[in-house]
């Protein structure tokens, strides 16, 4: 199995799960993962996600940093807020099987995040399972299950497997024009970000995480795009709607930014475009966007909405 199809099933995941590693080569060109440290900037709960659609750059926050935010608020694992790896059979067509590859994916961030070594390794498996109806994956090999059990006690380094596994994928899935299922995957990483989230601020009350909840509204618009971009025969026209009506109780959010002046990082060739925010939104309006997006996940991972 060659490299590309080696990486390619976490690799649909990529579009919504991770930013950038440290590249990590050896001298004859081989990856040696136990050899790199993880980017910091990884870990940065309030970094951004970009992504090249045709030339265009999009900036959606990756459901890790969501995650990342949650954990940094010492708010304990829960295993509920996931979707069943049961519920697979549900999926029958390609956009089902897409949207659910992008929660399945968050899903698998999370659990990594929080070291549930055995969960993380099941959702590989429900990954794998619809990477291959989608046509975008073969197989793991005995390989890559055997560098992520070897690293299941260095997050790190799991996170640097998965990352590797984004670079590639993520860059098979637009050059073979499948840039619709790329756009599923991100929309379901991202709706299920929101899930953890707004559950979770629910029990917690974090400010930073009700922060995180009202700056999606510029993510959503972005979501929103892309969405209608790659609207081919109609097939997104569902998910449109649904968040449709999630980006008009968004509109009520007020955001403003202020610039701050771009980082750049020579070493790396790389460029960081940062801002601050600032967000008014309602406690009412955060409980109004908590059930949309609970009616929304439900419909699509096939669960009914509890309360």
């Amino acid at each position: 199995m060659d490299s590309l199809n080696k990486y390619l099933i976490l690799g649909a995941v990529a579009s919504i799960l991770l930013m950038s590693a440290c590249s990590g080569e050896t001298e004859d060109g081989t990856v040696d993962n136990r050899q790199k440290v993880i980017d910091p900037e990884l870990l940065d709960p309030n970094r951004s996600f970009n992504t090249n659609f045709d030339g265009k750059l999009f900036s959606v926050p990756s459901p890790v940093q969501t995650a990342l935010l949650i954990r940094s608020s010492n708010l304990a694992y829960d295993e509920s807020l996931l979707n069943s790896e049961t519920n697979i059979s549900n999926y029958a067509s390609n956009t089902s099987k897409s949207l659910n590859l992008g929660i399945y994916g968050a899903d698998l961030g999370y659990a990594t995040l929080y070291d549930q070594n055995a969960k993380a390794l099941s959702y590989i498996n429900v990954v794998e399972s619809l990477s291959n109806d989608l046509g975008i994956a073969g197989a793991f090999d005995a390989n890559f299950l055997e560098r992520f059990e070897e690293n299941s006690n260095n997050q790190d380094s799991m996170l640097v497997i998965l990352t590797e596994a984004f670079r590639k994928g993520d860059l098979f899935l637009k050059e073979s024009d499948r840039k619709n299922f790329s756009a599923l995957i991100l929309t379901g990483g991202w709706l299920e970000s929101m899930h953890f989230a707004t559950n979770l601020y629910a029990k917690s009350k974090d400010k930073r995480i009700f922060h995180r909840i009202g700056e999606q509204k510029q993510s959503l618009e972005t979501i929103l795009e892309i969405l209608k971009e790659y609207n081919v025969d109609g097939v997104n026209d569902e998910i449109l709607a649904q968040l449709g009506g999630l980006n008009e109780l968004f509109q009520t959010v007020e955001i403003s930014n202020e610039f701050v002046e771009p980082v750049t990082d020579e070493s790396k060739k790389l460029t960081t475009i940062k801002n601050k925010s600032t967000m008014i939104m309602s406690a009412e309006l955060e409980e109004s966007i908590r059930a949309k997006v609970a009616e929304i996940r439900a419909a699509i991972v096939g669960q009914s909405v509890e309360g």
